[in-house]
């Protein structure tokens, strides 16, 4: 997980496929469903309004990438990134990028001090 966020943060996105199986299924809620190959997943990324970045972190206890808006003097989640491994590579992405309402409904959010 951590070298997925490593490259996201980067903006790496070929570094980013690489870990991801080619037949990998993606879904950004209320956004796309489907294969990583048919969708503008990274560049979607690169439109957003804010800054952002990602980190490793735990939502309500399960392992889970969170996605950081930057505010005034902080980073605070905005939303998460839920990742299926099987061996060493990626194939499966729930993106709730669309839902920040999810962090909100958390019973908890744990990302490290400094992301």
């Amino acid at each position: 997980m951590q070298l997925y966020v490593d490259r996201f943060n980067r903006r790496d996105w070929d570094g980013v496929r690489e870990l991801i199986r080619a037949d990998a299924r993606l879904t950004v809620t209320d956004a796309f469903a489907g294969r990583l190959v048919d969708a503008p997943y990274f560049s979607n990324y690169e439109k957003w309004s804010f800054p952002w970045k990602l980190a490793v972190g735990e939502v309500d206890g399960e392992p889970v990438v969170v996605m950081l808006q930057r505010g005034a003097d902080t980073w605070t989640p905005y939303s998460m990134v839920r990742l299926g491994v099987t061996g060493q590579r990626i194939d499966r992405i729930v993106d709730y990028a669309h839902c920040p309402w999810v962090i909100s409904a958390a019973r908890s959010v744990t990302v490290p001090v400094s992301p």
